[in-house]
C-alpha cells in the first residue's frame, strides 16, 4: 500500500439513506488512464502515466450538484465557505477547477496542501481555480491553525460539513478500491470531469503543471 495518503474513516453511515447511490456514481465515472489516453491525448507522464493512480473522467461525465437518494428525494452536494455560504460545483463553471478533498490529520495532505497553495499562486486566474474542500472531522479553527502553521496564503477555506460530498464524488483508488485523502478531481470549464488522483499527485511538479496547462490552454 502506498504510504503517501491515509484512508478516510469518517463515513459514519453518511450514505445509509442513499444506499450506494453516491459511491456508485463516483466509482463508475473514472477509468484507468491507459484506456482512454488515445481519445483525450493529454500529456500523461510521471505519476499521471497510464498504469498508475491517475484516472481519466469518462466522456460526458458532469460532476453533479445533487444525487438521487431514491423515492424522489434529491440531496444537494453543498460545501460551505467560512461564512457558511453554500456552494455546489456548478458555481465554478467557466474555469478549469482542481478540487481537493483533504483533512488536517491526513499524512499526505501535510505535503499536498502547501504544494497546491504554491501552485494556486502561480496558475490561478481567469481560466483556473484551485478548490480545497476539508472534510467534516475538521472545524473552522482546525483549518485556520493548519493554514497558519503551513503558511497557506492563496487557498480558500471550504468545508464539507458531513463528508457527504466527498463520499458521493471522490473516486476509489484504482488498485486499493478505497476512498482516501488527499483526493483531487480535475474538472473542465463545462463541468465535466477530466481526471482524478487518489493520493499525493504532485500537481505542482513539472508533469502535473504540464497536464494542468494542457487543459487551461483549451479553456
Amino acid at each position: 500500500m502506498e504510504n503517501s495518503y491515509s484512508v478516510s474513516l469518517d463515513r459514519r453511515n453518511l450514505l445509509k439513506h442513499a444506499g450506494a447511490a453516491g459511491l456508485s456514481i463516483a466509482a463508475g465515472s473514472f477509468m484507468a488512464a491507459g484506456l482512454a489516453e488515445a481519445q483525450f491525448n493529454p500529456p500523461l507522464r510521471g505519476r499521471f502515466a497510464p498504469g498508475g493512480s491517475y484516472m481519466l473522467g469518462q466522456p460526458g461525465y458532469r460532476i453533479p450538484d445533487q444525487v438521487d437518494l431514491g423515492g424522489g428525494v434529491m440531496q444537494r452536494l453543498e460545501f460551505y465557505d467560512r461564512n457558511e455560504r453554500p456552494f455546489v460545483m456548478s458555481d465554478y463553471r467557466g474555469k478549469v477547477t482542481l478540487v481537493q478533498f483533504w483533512h488536517t490529520n491526513c499524512h499526505g495532505c501535510q505535503a499536498e496542501v502547501p504544494a497546491l497553495d504554491k501552485l494556486a499562486g502561480r496558475l490561478e486566474g481567469s481560466k483556473f481555480e484551485l478548490l480545497p474542500i476539508a472534510l467534516s472531522m475538521d472545524s473552522q479553527a482546525d483549518i485556520d491553525r493548519f493554514y497558519q502553521r503551513k503558511g497557506i496564503k492563496h487557498l480558500e477555506v471550504m468545508r464539507d460539513r458531513t463528508s457527504f460530498v466527498f463520499s458521493a464524488l471522490a473516486p476509489r483508488h484504482p488498485r486499493l478500491d478505497a476512498q482516501a485523502t488527499p483526493t483531487t478531481i480535475l474538472v473542465g470549464p463545462d463541468g465535466n470531469a477530466l481526471g482524478a488522483y487518489v493520493g499525493v499527485a504532485g500537481w505542482d511538479q513539472p508533469d502535473g503543471v504540464a497536464l494542468l496547462n494542457h487543459y487551461i490552454a483549451r479553456a
